[in-house]
């Protein structure tokens, strides 16, 4: 797992602390993107979204690679976005359907 914290609404690398104490095991990894590179390069796959990507859970299958900063297509994404709001209700964060389908993901075999 990637967790990527980011500078939306005046944030600096010094909040994510209590963020890395939540999500911590063995798989995940955790970066800092002041420059809001990723959310940037996510942007066009989310429908209706004109700001830099935050607040977006984004699920990819095994086996998928990021390359020359163009991000792929996520295999299933949520948000908790004002922005989307109104436009993507159907993908609101809901944390069982999100963990059922990451669950999906990993035991799909590997493309």
């Amino acid at each position: 797992m990637f967790v990527v914290s980011s500078s939306q609404l005046g944030a600096q690398a010094r909040h994510v602390a209590n963020a890395i104490e939540r999500m911590d095991g063995p798989r995940v990894r955790h970066y800092w993107d002041g420059e809001q590179r990723v959310g940037q390069a996510v942007t066009p796959l989310l429908e209706g979204l004109d700001i830099p990507a935050w607040d977006v859970w984004m699920l990819y299958a095994p086996g998928t690679t990021w390359g020359d900063g163009v991000a792929p297509a996520p295999d299933w994404w949520e948000h908790q976005l004002n922005a989307l709001w109104d436009r993507r209700p159907d993908r609101r964060l809901e944390a069982d359907r999100f963990a059922a389908k990451a669950e999906e993901l990993t035991r799909s075999p590997e493309p």
